[in-house]
């Protein structure tokens, strides 16, 4: 029998993956990131040197990177609160929020970061859990979920149970010394459930797959609770699942459904347990009731479980040159790889197949190697199944003739590196032949902190942005739409070069879901959502609907109705901008970005400073602009005919007069009042009549920066998406916080009017006034110029 010969063991990517377009994942984040893989004792990430991005932070939003847990601005370390940044760019309802150094609130600068530190928020409540515990232990009595009752109204909604009758019973009905979890057990056997006759499937894999990660199903499982009255058992229990960057605490009772005093849903091997069946009695509840988990799947399940980034990919039509990449670039990284096999849609139990693989079972590829031998190179592919049964018994299994033609040394090379029950070797080929599913799961920084077991892998890099599009504002649809593409959000990613010269990096788009929506005309719809991705010059701050209309973008998603979109890909060094968007324009909805990167690399959202480049009035009197005769005799006619100072009637009447050569259309009352607060500094309610001119003069300027973007001529109206590019004609730049909440005040059905232009404007220059004043007479000013525009805005 010829020898075999054990080539390398691959736990180095060495290849590009494109094009893997995953548009069933679904994510998470749970993360800290971390700088060159080392990490604290005190779970922070090391901080070497100034993250601070060299020549950007002026126009592109403050850059920083992501090697760290921190955010960099000029120079200062800002922690970030509950996994946000309080910046200028950030949406938000919260503008008195502050900033944190150290632990201790500092004023915050008028521009941060506008994207937070990778970490994942648990949702503040009123304890209830503690309430209802304290309450049934005041009044001896077991709690009862009238939110979750125990009646065919938890089981399903549509489609009868085929089992009847279904009995509630609690666990100490069931048998005599119900146990939360066992003690003296292994996590092999603590994990092992069983799917009963009605249970959920996806549930039972995604659980099966988190065995080798223990920690995150403890988190998910308090381990504090129990039947015992050590735990002051009073028939409540609570679990969390994550929910669009939060973990939900879901609180249930006791009350379990049964036949024949058997458990029909989920449950553990041990008859004793009931962790298995009341996780799964929680998570019913999560999404309205049992029958609604048969809808799921194990991507969106182990989502629920982990808050990662999950990809799924169908291997029965994948490339497998692209399957092996996957595989490749993922074994040695923070992410989980799942690995089932799935059967017909109408057969959901589990089966053993002749070469001793089980159907609708989870196994973990757990490593990579190859041997070579006279046939050439195998790769293989490690697995392993957590309960420890279910192993292959192909070719490179034990007992093969291809594992007896290593030789001893290879044998043990390979022996050693199956240290776990349950673990074993097969070819590539039988991988992708066998198995129909894989599901990828990358963990952020802080889970990869919190669980030993992935302390192996290369922990990813991290960061993560909350935002939302709005109509008029930033929802401005996919690449076709060359007019409003670039108005939607923009993040930028900057790969320094490394010795490795390419970047592996994972990018998630996800969108607000709901989960527990009983009737499916009140569940909001989700939208065809992606990213594209450009290639930009180093020097480029902003995409413009000019750049996106003569370059193509390098990569764009397919536009998917799902939860999520994810891609993993690799990237050389470079500057990109990403780009979420809905596949069509106007579509209103919150979304979660996250991005992991490998490699050292700098990530900041594209936003601007709030400045006025030209201050038109000033300039018009310090160049001492001389009144033409024409002029002249104008406003010597105002003057016989009105006082010197002037109310804002009165320059109504005049502006009604020559309103054509400033204005699209006549003055409204409330235009002229405001135009008089610009130059009225002793708060009369008056202008003085040599001030004329000078409100003349910037109308003017205002109008002929109007009319390059008017949709007619002389219609007095252009699309709000075009205000920013109108700000800057008018010599003034916004920061994406104040852009949103100026279309939000002056436009209509993304309808901007000359007039509500002039009195943006107006309000801008107002801020800036008022807050230079403050700026000028207090040491420390409590406000920041982001701050006081937001109240002038809404004022």
């Amino acid at each position: 029998m010829p020898q075999q010969t054990v080539l390398r063991h691959t736990h180095l990517s060495n290849g590009h993956l494109t094009n893997g377009h995953i548009p069933n994942g679904h994510a998470g984040h749970n993360g800290q990131a971390v700088h060159n893989g080392h990490v604290n004792h005190n779970g922070h990430a090391n901080h070497n040197g100034h993250a601070g991005h060299n020549g950007h932070a002026g126009h592109n939003g403050h850059a920083f990177s992501n090697t760290n847990g921190h955010i960099q601005q000029n120079g200062h370390t800002h922690y970030i609160q509950n996994g946000h940044a309080k910046s200028n760019g950030h949406i938000g309802p919260n503008i008195n929020g502050r900033a944190w150094l150290n632990g201790h609130a500092t004023k915050p600068e008028d521009k941060q970061s506008t994207i937070s530190r990778y970490c994942t928020t648990e949702r503040q409540r009123n304890n209830s859990y503690q309430a209802i515990r304290r309450n049934c232990r005041e009044k001896g009595i077991l709690f009862e979920d009238s939110d979750f009752p125990a009646s065919s109204k938890s089981l399903y909604h549509h489609k009868k149970v085929s089992l009847q009758p279904i009995i509630w019973m609690r666990p100490h009905e069931i048998c005599q010394r119900p146990k939360f979890i066992s003690e003296n057990t292994n996590d092999t056997q603590r994990f092992q459930v069983e799917a009963g006759e009605l249970g959920d499937q996806w549930l039972l894999a995604a659980i099966a797959s988190l065995a080798l990660t223990p920690k995150f199903l403890e988190r998910v499982i308090p381990l504090d609770q129990g039947f015992e009255n050590s735990h002051s058992y009073c028939g409540v229990f609570r679990f969390r699942f994550w929910h669009f960057g939060e973990w939900r605490e879901v609180i249930v009772d006791d009350k379990l459904p049964t036949h024949k005093g058997r458990l029909v849903y989920l449950h553990s091997t041990n008859s004793i347990e009931f962790w298995a069946a009341l996780l799964e009695k929680a998570y019913a509840k999560y999404y309205g009731s049992y029958e609604c988990l048969t809808q799921g799947s194990t991507t969106r399940v182990l989502q629920d479980l982990t808050g990662g980034i999950v990809q799924s990919f169908g291997l029965n039509h994948q490339d497998r040159f692209l399957t092996f990449q996957v595989l490749n670039s993922a074994v040695p990284r923070s992410s989980l790889l799942i690995a089932t096999i799935s059967q017909e849609k109408d057969n959901k139990r589990q089966l053993r197949l002749r070469n001793g693989l089980i159907t609708q079972h989870a196994y973990n590829v757990t490593g990579l190697a190859r041997v070579r031998g006279a046939a050439g190179e195998t790769p293989l592919v490690r697995l392993r199944n957590p309960w420890a049964r279910g192993e292959w018994t192909g070719a490179w299994s034990e007992r093969s003739w291809e594992w007896d033609g290593l030789s001893n040394r290879d044998k043990e090379l390979l022996s050693v590196r199956v240290t776990n029950d349950g673990e074993f070797w097969m070819s590539f080929e039988d991988f992708s032949r066998h198995f129909t599913q894989l599901d990828l799961v990358h963990i952020g920084p802080d889970d990869w902190i919190m669980e030993s077991a992935l302390h192996s892998k290369q922990p990813w890099r991290a960061v993560l942005a909350r935002r939302r599009w709005r109509t008029g504002y930033n929802a401005g649809g996919g690449p076709n739409y060359i007019e409003t593409t670039a108005m939607n959000p923009q993040f930028h990613v900057q790969i320094p070069r490394t010795s490795s010269n390419k970047c592996h990096v994972v990018v998630s788009i996800t969108q607000f879901y709901e989960t527990n929506v009983v009737d499916v005309k009140k569940k909001k719809p989700l939208f065809a959502i992606g990213f594209a991705v450009y290639e930009v010059p180093h020097s480029m701050q902003r995409l413009t609907p000019h750049f996106v209309g003569e370059q193509k973008p390098l990569d764009v998603t397919n536009h998917s109705i799902a939860r999520e979109v994810v891609t993993f890909f690799t990237l050389p060094p470079g500057d990109y901008i990403i780009v979420p968007q809905t596949n069509v324009p106007n579509q209103d909805g919150k979304f979660l970005l996250r991005i992991f990167t490998d490699e050292q690399s700098n990530i900041w959202e594209v936003n601007e400073d709030n400045m006025l480049i030209r201050n038109i009035s000033t300039e018009f009197l310090e160049e001492n602009t001389s009144i033409t005769p024409e002029g002249k005799s104008v406003l010597s006619k105002f003057l016989m005919k009105y006082p010197p100072e002037i109310d804002a009637s009165q320059l109504q009447k005049i502006l009604r007069t020559h309103w054509k050569n400033y204005l699209s259309e006549k003055p409204s009352l409330e235009l002229c009042k405001g135009l008089i607060m610009l130059r009225d500094f002793n708060i009369s309610g008056r202008l003085n009549m040599l001030d004329v001119p000078v409100l003349l003069h910037m109308l003017q300027f205002w109008r002929l920066a109007f009319q390059k973007f008017e949709r007619n001529h002389n219609s007095g109206k252009t699309s709000s998406y075009n205000l920013r590019a109108l700000l800057w004609e008018a010599g003034c730049t916004v920061s994406n916080k104040v852009l949103e909440c100026l279309v939000l005040r002056f436009a209509k059905n993304r309808i901007l009017t000359t007039e509500n232009y002039i009195m943006a404007l107006v309000r801008l220059h107002l801020a800036h006034e008022r807050y230079h004043n403050i700026d000028t007479k207090m040491k420390g000013n409590p406000l920041t110029l982001e701050e006081l525009i937001l109240m002038t805005i809404y004022s």
